[in-house]
């Protein structure tokens, strides 16, 4: 058997040096650092990577001890003892991790492994100690933890979870963020396909298949949206994922898909979807309502052209007539047209008074609060006879009138006009009867007021509510033909409608409805 020459003294290497020169061949061109210390660790050798990592030639550091060189203020006093206590106890050093220098000043982590070199007596001649600086290695590992801290993060933030398929077993493993998605605690043990489809809601899921069936025979990416039921039994929605892999024996699928949560997009798509309905709704109930105001507008425009031009006319013929009468010294002909101008202007004024009453309408916000229907219609009454102070009159039902939500100077407004035109079309009557009602339903109230007046044709019905249409021709009557329609904008602002029913000598019915409505203060009825 062949001897060992590191451990015989009396062989042919029986000194360092000749041993040193064999064994410096071997490590030469070593990729890691080789040093070669004696007994009292001081350097007897270097390798040609130890200069080329430190920049310390062999010249340099021969005799000297390696922390003379190598350590500096980050080089862990810890570590250095630990070395130095089992090197004096003459124990190998395995795996050690320590901050170095190079001759440059630059820190670099090195990996330590030193053993002992004994004689056959067992006696420490010296100390081989192989070095590798991992200094990129590390850098590289800590690169990758951070960087998957971050895609764990990232796919946390944007609930994105991943799934793996073993091609050979068809077996999957879930990300935490699946399990998270799904409401599910997270469990080592690999799950199936059916595993995850039976989450999928029934009608997401042979949607689900002719996808992947789609992507099996095109090789295109699969990208689906699919509503899930969790194991809480929250609905969700979820973006599928993946790539077919193709092979030489076909395309096959995915062995990677990322599930996605995109509930919050799906419900903030729905969200838009509902808003642009309902701006769109707007925007027609809008156009509609400019589209009437247009005709109404035309219709106001061709009403005010003949009835302002009218008592202007008039008014222009008194002052001729009256001019005339003057000059032929005629005084009371011209008193008498005098005053016919007076009436002429004074109801001239009184149109132009409707016109802006009804001009601001349009401008007015509604006040509602709750109106005691029965105390009103009182009032309302009572101002007309006040005008008609030699009509007889008698009312019955307003006992029946409930406190209705309107706007309490507005609706005042509208049964004004209502009781004023029942006294003036019922003035040829030896007494006056009006007569109330309601009749309430779950929608809202509906309000009358009956006459027994001279009444006026169905035909009219829809007349009567335009800007200056009368239902009676008859100028015995006073009016201006703008109480009703004032009377209409106001009921249509608050949601309900107003009509009349009529035949001629059989008195008038009109009618209010007004829905019922919440009301925004803390007033309640009672």
């Amino acid at each position: 058997m062949r001897k060992d020459p590191m451990l015989d003294t009396t062989d042919e290497l029986t000194d360092m040096a000749s041993w040193l020169l064999i064994l410096e061949k071997v490590v030469e061109q070593s990729a890691n650092m080789v040093v070669i210390a004696d007994a009292s660790r001081r350097i007897h050798w270097v390798n040609q990577t130890y200069t080329k990592v430190t920049g310390w030639e062999l010249e340099e550091v021969q005799g000297k001890l390696a922390g003379e060189q190598l350590h500096g203020p980050l080089t862990d006093k810890r570590i250095r003892q630990q070395l130095r206590d089992r090197l004096s106890q003459g124990q190998s050093v395995a795996g050690v991790e320590i901050v170095n220098y190079r001759k440059n000043g630059e820190p670099y982590l090195a990996l330590l492994n030193i053993e002992t070199i004994r004689d056959n007596h067992g006696r420490v001649l010296g100390y081989f100690s192989i070095q590798s600086d991992i200094s990129e290695k590390r850098a590289l590992e800590k690169a990758n933890v951070e960087l998957q801290h971050h895609l764990q993060v990232a796919q946390r933030l944007a609930r994105l979870g991943r799934v793996e398929v073993d091609a050979g077993t068809g077996m999957m493993r879930w990300s935490c963020e699946v399990y998270d998605i799904l409401d599910l605690p997270i469990e080592e043990s690999p799950k199936t396909c059916d595993d995850f489809l039976a989450f999928i809601d029934s009608e997401s899921r042979q949607d689900f298949h002719n996808q992947l069936k789609r992507v099996m025979q095109s090789g295109e990416e699969f990208d689906h949206e699919l509503s899930i039921s969790t194991k809480n039994g929250r609905r969700r929605w979820v973006r599928c994922r993946g790539v077919p892999e193709k092979h030489e024996s076909g395309i096959r699928p995915p062995g990677t898909w990322t599930i996605q949560d995109v509930t919050v997009y799906r419900e903030l798509i729905e969200q838009k979807r509902l808003t642009n309905e309902k701006l769109r709704a707007m925007v027609q109930e809008r156009t509609l309502h400019l589209e009437e105001a247009n005709s109404s507008l035309e219709a106001f425009s061709q009403a005010l052209s003949h009835d302002l031009k009218k008592p202007v006319r008039h008014m222009t013929s008194y002052a001729e007539i009256v001019q005339e009468s003057l000059a032929a010294g005629d005084i009371d002909t011209a008193k008498a047209y005098c005053r016919k101008l007076v009436t002429a202007g004074t109801q001239m004024r009184a149109l132009m008074d409707g016109l802006l009453a009804f001009s601001r309408l349009g401008r007015r916000s509604l006040k509602p609060s709750w109106v005691a229907m029965a105390e009103l219609l009182c009032d309302c009454v009572g101002e007309a006879a006040a005008s008609f102070p030699d009509l007889r009159f008698r009312v019955v039902g307003t006992e029946t009138l409930p406190r209705v939500w309107a706007d309490p100077v507005l609706i005042r407004e509208v049964w004004a006009n209502l009781v004023d035109n029942a006294f003036k079309y019922s003035a040829g009557r030896d007494l006056i009867l009006l007569e109330l009602a309601c009749a309430t339903t779950d929608g809202g109230w509906t309000l009358s007021l009956r006459d027994n007046g001279c009444g006026f044709s169905p035909a009219m019905q829809s007349h009567i509510f335009q800007m200056f249409g009368r239902a009676n021709p008859d100028q015995a009557v006073a009016g201006d033909g703008i109480g009703l329609a004032m009377c209409q904008r106001i009921i249509l602002a608050h949601g309900g409608s107003i009509w009349a029913e009529s035949a001629p000598g059989e008195g008038s019915t009109f009618s209010v409805f007004l829905p019922v409505a919440t009301p925004t203060s803390n007033f309640e009825p009672h």
